[in-house]
């Protein structure tokens, strides 16, 4: 056995080849599903605790994964271990808080949260031919349907179109623009690496996709959205062409990049022809905001008191406090994350992000048949750990698949990397000479 596991009587439950094969068969139906309704989570509330389809599915599907027998590869001890640590911040910083009814919703949804991070890794890691394909496409659809939605009610097209915007922002089927913004970014890199494989003409039908995919990120008007796909699609394009492996590889790449940056260009100009589309552009369309740099209960003036507090409070003031303390939240998850937890909650979540940063880096170098997903996943999470110094994403689900998809990607060259060890090391002994010695 590889590392530490959660097996529940698999063998009982999986006794042939075709039981097995049905049991797989739904197993990936339903992880499809909860990936694929991960378009939809408008709670209808303001507490952060309230399930979404996605979160009822995405239950469900890992107890019939644990249930047959997944295993957590050796590797996913790091992310647990911080992610332990953490919890163990909020926790201790809980105890004397004075809203304790937000802290016991804070770490429900954090425990629940990290469990799905850590749930997509094993998954990854246990069997990537089966689990990435399902996921990056159930992903696509589910990302691909919240920007039509978005785009079509932006433009009045669908019944009740202003349940699907905010502040004459576009958000979709999520409670926030920027949320749903974020949201878009990785399918958007997978589908421009789709179109940089294919050989296909059917997959020319791919380009509307990424069309609507890159105006329902404008029309979010989400600053930290259209920040997130530039450095995104940046890492991502950098990391492709490092790795190619041939001049084929680099044409087709540099081709579909140039394709779609065309056609980004003719979606934006199109949706900035409208002059409602092009006022609020420009409102938005600066790196400072009134509310910014407002002097009583601005951004940047919240995230100075985050940071005096932070240094006289060690111990953090619990989960979910600041901002009822004090009516505005720093829009930084870092901040966030220290006065939630403390140092030590603040130390793990850093250094969880800047393993898996540096880690996820270090994955994409090492050929498998797997290495362009785990570049768009290394690429999409470093472009949202660019945002976080301008928003929370500690509780964005998206955020947690991405982790995992990067954290399974670890996994799996990493059990790579050792078997490919293990066979060198074999194939030596092998080349000795009888009298010779192995240490």
């Amino acid at each position: 056995m590889d590392g530490w596991q959660i097996n529940v009587a698999a063998g009982q439950v999986v006794r042939g080849p075709e039981t097995r094969t049905i049991w797989t068969m739904m197993c990936s139906a339903l992880l499809f599903c909860a990936v694929a309704t991960g378009f939809y989570v408008q709670t209808g509330s303001s507490s952060s605790s309230q399930p979404a389809p996605y979160d009822l599915l995405l239950i469900l599907t890992m107890a019939v994964h644990f249930a047959l027998g997944l295993k957590f590869s050796r590797k996913l001890k790091v992310p647990a271990i911080l992610w332990g640590l953490l919890l163990l911040g909020y926790g201790f910083s809980g105890i004397g808080a004075i809203y304790i009814d937000r802290v016991t919703d804070f770490l429900m949804v954090s425990v629940y949260l990290i469990a799905s991070m850590l749930f997509f890794a094993a998954v990854v890691a246990d069997s990537p031919a089966r689990s990435l394909r399902t996921i990056w496409w159930a992903y696509t659809i589910a990302a691909t349907f919240a920007a039509t939605v978005g785009c079509a009610a932006y433009f009045g097209l669908l019944p009740n179109s202003e349940s699907f915007l905010l502040y004459s922002r576009v958000r979709s089927t999520f409670n926030d623009p920027n949320v749903y913004g974020p949201f878009l970014v990785a399918p958007t890199l997978f589908l421009v690496y789709r179109l940089s494989i294919s050989s296909r003409r059917r997959d020319l039908l791919l380009i509307p996709m990424v069309g609507v995919l890159i105006l329902g990120v404008l029309l979010s008007f989400s600053r930290g959205a259209w920040g997130n796909l530039i450095a995104s699609g940046g890492i991502f394009l950098v990391l492709t062409w490092m790795t190619a492996t041939s001049a084929r590889q680099l044409g087709r790449l540099s081709l579909a990049v140039i394709m779609v940056c065309a056609l980004g260009a003719a979606v934006v100009a199109w949706a900035l022809s409208s002059s409602v589309v092009s006022e609020l552009f420009e409102q938005r369309f600066s790196l400072t905001q009134s509310y910014d740099v407002s002097e009583s209960g601005g951004r940047f003036a919240v995230q100075a008191e985050a940071v005096e507090t932070i240094l006289t409070q060690p111990f953090g003031i619990g989960p979910s406090q600041w901002a009822k303390l004090k009516s505005a939240d720093p829009h930084n998850v870092y901040l966030n994350v220290f006065l939630a937890g403390g140092w030590l909650s603040g130390a793990a979540f850093v250094v969880l992000y800047a393993l898996t940063l540096i880690w996820g880096l270090r994955s994409c170098f090492i050929a498998n048949p797997y290495q362009g997903l785990q570049i768009i996943a290394v690429a999409a999470f470093a472009g949202h750990v660019g945002e976080a110094l301008i928003i929370d994403i500690d509780n964005w689900r998206h955020v947690y698949l991405l982790i995992g998809l990067v954290w399974g990607g670890i996994a799996y060259t990493d059990k790579l990397t050792r078997s490919s060890a293990q066979r060198s090391l074999r194939d030596d002994n092998h080349r000795l000479p009888d009298d010779g010695f192995a240490v």
